[in-house]
Order: C-alpha cells, then sequence, then structure tokens
C-alpha cells in the first residue's frame, strides 16, 4: 500500500478544515471591509440605501452561511470519529451487492442524509432570511417540486457518472484514478 490510513485520514481531514478556515477568514475579512460608504462616483448610479441594504443582505447571508459551514463541519467531524462511515460501509456490505452497486448505495445514503441535514438551512434561507429582503419568490409548493426534481436530476445524472467512476475503479487497473479524474472533469 503506497500510503498509509492515517496519511489518507490526516490529508482528508486536514483538507475539510483548512478549506472551512479559509473560507471563513475570507468571508470575515469580507465582512470587515464592508462597511465603507458608497463611493462618490456611484451617487447618481446607485442610491446610498439600496446600497445599505445591499450590505445588510451580505452581512446576514454570510453569518448564515458561517453558521451553516459550522455545523455541517462539526456533523462531519463527529460522523467521521463515530465511524458513521463505517456503520453505513457495513451496513452496505451486509446485502452482498456488487462493489458498483454497494458504492451507489453508500453515497446516496451519505447524500441522503446531507441533505435531511441541509434542508432546514435551506428553507430557512428562502422562506426567511430571502424574504426579508424580498428576493423570495418561491411557495412552499414550488420549493417543494425543486427539490424533487434535483433530487432526480442528481440522483439520475450523478447515478450514471458514480457508476462508470466505481467500474474504472474496479477494472480500469492501476491508472483507474486518471480515467475517473478526466472522465469527471469532463462530464462535470
Amino acid at each position: 500500500m503506497l500510503f498509509s490510513e492515517q496519511f489518507i485520514t490526516t490529508i482528508i481531514l486536514t483538507t475539510l478544515i483548512g478549506s472551512y478556515l479559509i473560507d471563513t477568514i475570507a468571508d470575515f475579512l469580507n465582512l470587515e471591509n464592508l462597511n465603507h460608504p458608497l463611493p462618490k462616483e456611484f451617487n447618481n448610479h446607485y442610491k446610498p440605501e439600496k446600497y445599505i441594504e445591499s450590505q445588510t443582505y451580505l452581512k446576514v447571508n454570510t453569518k448564515f452561511g458561517f453558521i451553516t459551514s459550522s455545523i455541517d463541519l462539526i456533523i462531519m467531524l463527529l460522523f467521521w470519529f463515530s465511524g458513521g462511515f463505517q456503520f453505513i460501509d457495513a451496513f452496505v456490505r451486509s446485502f452482498n451487492f456488487g462493489s458498483i452497486v454497494s458504492g451507489l448505495f453508500f453515497t446516496g445514503i451519505l447524500l441522503f442524509l446531507k441533505l435531511a441535514i441541509s434542508l432546514p438551512f435551506s428553507i430557512y434561507s428562502t422562506f426567511v432570511i430571502e424574504e426579508k429582503f424580498g428576493f423570495n419568490k418561491t411557495t412552499p409548493k414550488l420549493f417543494l417540486a425543486d427539490l424533487i426534481k434535483s433530487i432526480v436530476l442528481s440522483a439520475a445524472l450523478g447515478g450514471i457518472l458514480l457508476s462508470f467512476i466505481l467500474g474504472f475503479l474496479e477494472f480500469g487497473g492501476r491508472f483507474a484514478w486518471i480515467y475517473c479524474w478526466a472522465a469527471s472533469a469532463v462530464f462535470l
């Protein structure tokens, strides 16, 4: 084995936490620079009250994004360290499907859990934050219809791509990861 399990775990966790920290620092730097008044050159093109409202909207969304990304990271780390991935893997393997079908089910379960966690935040963002600033044109019925369409399209297109990737990984030999990367780059 080229890399140890501990090394791979360290790389994944460092990437997750590092990405979170970089995004958070960038967001807070952006928030710090929002307090500047509207430049005089834009006075004839942009109303000062609209400028203040856009700053407020950005602040609210950035702070809400910080909350959701923090909760996402905490849940991911808890899931990781409590053996959630191993539990789902053992559950899926207990059905004795082939590796491709097992991979599809494993990924589907993870995506369903992610959807269940993110759905309340999405509802709040759409029906509270967007509504507060007058941007929400979505009804609950339309929100649900869009959600269902998104799930169906993601399952169909993502399932096809993931099937090819899993097949390449199983039968592609030593350089399978290159084929998978290329297929993902073309498909996405």
